[in-house]
């Protein structure tokens, strides 16, 4: 058995928003620990095709999946297929769920999200800026992507990025 190891931070997960966070409390001085079993970026971050959808700020929970909810849950191939055996675990959840959908509370969320996602692209432009990777960020449409390539130790400003990438400690 290791050491215990004594860090003032410790974030589980090297994906986007675990490298993310770990880098920007590594740049204000803190000490991190990434903590992930796989390499950074490979798990649901690999998956997402690195889009950045500041746009998508309509929840799942709103008043047409609620419409259909029935068929959802009845239908074996649904993603909302109703499990019975778990039918006393999942009611709450259900029950949350729907209330969640419910017109009034479709807008909060909605416009809680919209806040969220107006600053998720300047923070990335920033970063990325810092970074000296900005080439990496591109825009498509309504749509933002990070080129999935790694940074070379010989590219310009890889020496920023591997110096805040060296901060943190992973495990």
């Amino acid at each position: 058995m290791a050491a215990p190891e004594t860090v003032e931070v410790a974030i589980v997960g090297a994906g986007i928003v675990g490298l993310a966070t770990a880098l920007r409390l590594a740049a204000e001085g803190r000490e991190v620990l990434l903590i992930d079993p796989n390499e950074p970026g490979s798990g649901a971050s690999f998956g997402n095709a690195g889009t950045l959808a500041e746009y998508a700020c309509m929840p799942v929970g709103n008043p047409a999946v609620l419409r259909q909810l029935p068929k959802l849950l009845l239908d074996p191939d649904s993603p909302f297929a109703w499990r019975w055996p778990a039918f006393f675990q999942l009611a709450p959840w259900l029950v949350q769920f729907v209330r969640q959908s419910l017109p009034a509370a479709t807008r909060a969320n909605a416009l809680a999200l919209a806040g969220l996602l107006a600053e998720a692209l300047p923070a990335w432009e920033e970063m990325v800026k810092e970074a000296d990777v900005a080439d990496l960020l591109r825009r498509n449409g309504c749509s933002t992507c990070i080129v999935a390539r790694s940074i070379s130790p010989r590219r310009p400003g890889a020496g920023r990025c591997a110096r805040g990438l060296a901060s943190i400690k992973r495990f």
